[in-house]
């Protein structure tokens, strides 16, 4: 995925009003970072992410909830070598965001972007 599929993605989801304009906003510049990070210009199995993480700013918005991943995974996701950089988007999410996020969103994109990152650039 690139920015311009992207882009058409986020319009469609907030045509839909499944997301925010700031939610697809933040997914933007999200994206955009993280193609930096990994020194990328496309992105191999990015949709879920990115959709994921419009859709739950947008949640956020409307102040809904949701239950976060198992433990069982989060000690898989913890454990990954790329959970480090996964942090560091998360918080630069937060940063544009102006808010922390839920931990049980914050678990989710962690799992999110550990196993993008590793598809892109490998290691576990």
């Amino acid at each position: 995925m690139n920015i311009s599929e992207l882009e058409d993605r986020l319009n469609i989801l907030v045509l839909g009003g499944v997301a925010s304009k700031l939610a697809s906003n933040i997914t933007n510049l999200a994206f955009k970072r993280l193609l930096d990070t990994l020194e990328l210009d496309d992105l191999e199995q990015g949709e879920m992410l990115f959709t994921h993480l419009a859709s739950s700013l947008t949640r956020i918005e409307k102040g809904e909830t949701l239950e976060g991943p198992g433990s069982a995974i989060m000690n898989e996701v913890r454990n990954s070598t790329h959970f480090s950089i996964a942090v560091s988007q998360i918080y630069y999410i937060e940063e544009q965001w102006g808010k922390a996020l839920p931990q049980e969103e914050r678990e989710y994109l962690y799992m999110h972007y550990t196993n993008v990152i590793q598809l892109n650039i490998g290691g576990e």
